[in-house]
């Protein structure tokens, strides 16, 4: 017997495993998003804002919990699987919230926020990581969907929402809420601007009785199948699908840009490039990008920034891909190796990654019509993280196939295309009411 061989033989075998199993668990939270995403769109129509951005952090805790608690495969595989959905389910309430309470002037830089949390998140996250066990990280971010709840309790329901089913009342208080905490009188002006605004577009919806409480009867069944099959026709509408064919495109080659399809690798491709520890490094500029988008989105607009990142993706994708054909290819220039440059150029592929990360996100809050904005904003979240599990889960296949330079000239090839679709397809939506950008589409 051929021990030699043998071993060779288990060792491939468990390569193999080990391979399927970080292709799996690398990937298996993207594919659940969009469900969560699909969800959130229906339920941000008829439950509201703010209930769903209360909601989404029940699969937060479950998730972590099992995380922090898990004794199995099927147990982390599980809370992948609920965290998914619950990051999915998160999106469209939450961007909706802020693209209905902000005034236009700081619209664009509020819906910003959430892309400098996200990139501080995950420097957290690499950072605790590096100082304790994960089942401790996943115990400390199991408490953070309580503090959420907390908080998120003490805001109001966003007041075109309410105005939507007829609660006028309460959609003036929310407003002086909104507003700083004001008398009815400063905001008269906008208040009757957003009653003139509801009534435009909500000339069909839930019927309401005298106080301002949605009808509930024996037909709430109906009831609910006839606004969803309203909610879906109005779709098809060139307001809503003429949006979506500028956000979907714009989250299928942001996924497809580079920093997406390595993220669950970033350790292994780093090391490709001779690079160790360096995904907090990589967090930090993440950090930096998103602070950079929300200091100068208001004065540059989504459109410039966008740009100026797919230009910056695209260059570094191409030199990574043209220095590992030539240095890191077997038989390759191993004298011209110098780890500063792949370095560089990840630093600049991080940075621009970051800042057009949230662009997207953004303009899920403004170019969506009120009508269809939280179903539209779900579909689009939905197929993001479509696009994402894709660019994830194909990754290691196409360095096996492409090698690594095959793939980096390929973003480099995709951020080349999305430069040429956001010159010509994208607006400048910054300084423009909701009712502007409607009217636009």
């Amino acid at each position: 017997m051929d021990l030699s061989s043998d071993r060779t033989l288990k060792r491939t075998i468990q390569s193999d495993a080990t391979y399927y199993v970080s292709s799996v668990a690398g990937s298996i939270a993207f594919i659940c998003q969009p469900i969560g995403s699909l969800m959130s769109g229906f339920i941000v129509e008829f439950f509201g804002r703010k209930w769903s951005m209360i909601l989404v952090n029940i699969p937060f805790l479950l998730g972590w919990l099992l995380y922090c608690f898990s004794s199995s495969i099927t147990m982390l595989f599980t809370a992948n699987i609920i965290l998914g959905m619950g990051i999915g389910f998160m999106e469209a309430p939450i961007m909706t919230y802020l693209g209905e309470t902000c005034q236009p002037h700081l619209r664009a830089t509020i819906t910003s926020f959430p892309g400098v949390t996200c990139q501080v998140s995950v420097f957290v996250v690499f950072l605790m990581g590096n100082i304790t066990d994960w089942r401790s990280v996943a115990g400390i971010n199991a408490a953070l969907p309580i503090f959420t709840i907390c908080y998120v309790v003490l805001m109001p329901e966003t007041p075109i929402w309410l105005l939507s089913r007829g609660r006028y009342d309460d959609a003036l208080r929310s407003l002086c809420w909104l507003r700083g905490w004001t008398t009815p009188d400063d905001v008269r002006e906008e208040f009757n601007q957003l009653v003139v605004y509801s009534n435009a577009v909500n000339k069909t919806n839930f019927p309401v009785d005298k106080v301002g409480s949605t009808v509930v009867n024996n037909q709430v069944t109906r009831l609910f199948i006839n606004c969803t099959y309203r909610l879906w026709r109005e779709m098809l509408r060139p307001s809503t699908l003429r949006p979506l064919m500028l956000v979907v495109p714009y989250f299928l080659i942001q996924q497809f840009s580079g920093m997406a399809s390595i993220r669950p690798y970033m350790v292994h491709v780093f090391r490709k490039f001779g690079l160790d520890d360096a995904a907090v490094g990589s967090a930090v500029i993440g950090i930096i990008g998103a602070v950079c988008l929300v200091s100068t989105v208001n004065w540059l607009g989504k459109r410039f920034l966008s740009l100026v990142a797919l230009a910056g993706n695209g260059v570094s994708c191409l030199l990574l891909g043209v220095y590992s054909y030539v240095v890191l290819r077997p038989g390759g220039a191993t004298q011209y190796e110098a780890a500063w440059l792949p370095l560089s150029l990840i630093v600049v592929l991080s940075f621009c990654s970051s800042v057009m990360f949230e662009v997207p996100w953004m303009m899920l809050s403004e170019v969506f019509p009120f009508r269809t904005r939280g179903i539209a904003s779900g579909f689009s979240a939905a197929m993001c993280y479509v696009f994402l599990f894709v660019s994830s889960k194909t990754y290691l296949d196409m360095e096996q196939s492409l090698h690594i330079h095959g793939a980096f000239l390929l973003f480099a090839a995709v951020n080349a295309v999305g430069f040429i679709f956001v010159y010509y397809r994208m607006p400048r939506m910054e300084g423009r009411s909701l009712a502007e950008i409607e009217d636009y589409f």
